[in-house]
């Protein structure tokens, strides 16, 4: 096996047997043990890319979720409604719709969120802090959090910005 990691570690390993300070038993026992995990971690990488994978939440699953999600994002949505909605265990659903999506379902409720709220700071006149509550957020300031890792920006720019564009 001729892998990077693996040699440096052994050129570690290898100065630490050749010194005589106080800790340097201890290091490489260290350094051994990082052999070793790496070792696993080879082998289970090989073993887990040859399996066959993991299932993704079925289409209609998948609908019936999404449905859920557009039709209550502005009341709270908790992982446990999604799995029953699903029909499935909460870490079965999970699992299965990060692979089905791309996104944790907490993430995925977050953005459906965003998009939505994206919609009514364009359209509407509705102020932020309505914006934010309508959509679900408990307040103006968590709203505000969220909005500015997705979008980029916080939601009073956005609009000022989008207003500008239409202009």
């Amino acid at each position: 096996m001729n892998d990077p990691v693996i040699e440096r570690l052994s050129g570690a390993l290898e100065a630490a047997e050749q010194s005589t300070g106080h800790f340097d038993d201890l290091y490489a026992d260290a350094v051994r043990l990082a052999i070793v995990t790496r070792l696993l971690c080879l082998r289970f990488e090989c073993k887990r890319n040859t399996e066959v994978d993991e299932p993704q939440l079925p289409k209609w699953r998948l609908k019936r979720v999404t449905e859920y999600i557009s039709s209550r994002y502005m009341h709270s949505i908790t992982l446990t409604d999604l799995a029953s909605v699903a029909g499935l265990s909460r870490m079965h659903f999970a699992g299965q719709f990060r692979l089905a999506t791309g996104f944790r379902p907490h993430e995925f409720v977050l953005r459906h969120r965003i998009e939505r709220s994206r919609q009514l700071l364009a359209e509407t006149e509705e102020s932020v802090v309505n914006v934010a509550l309508s959509v679900g957020f408990m307040s103006q300031a968590h709203f505000t959090t969220v909005f500015k890792r997705y979008v980029g920006d916080t939601p009073h720019r956005w609009r000022c910005r989008a207003d500008h564009a239409r202009w």
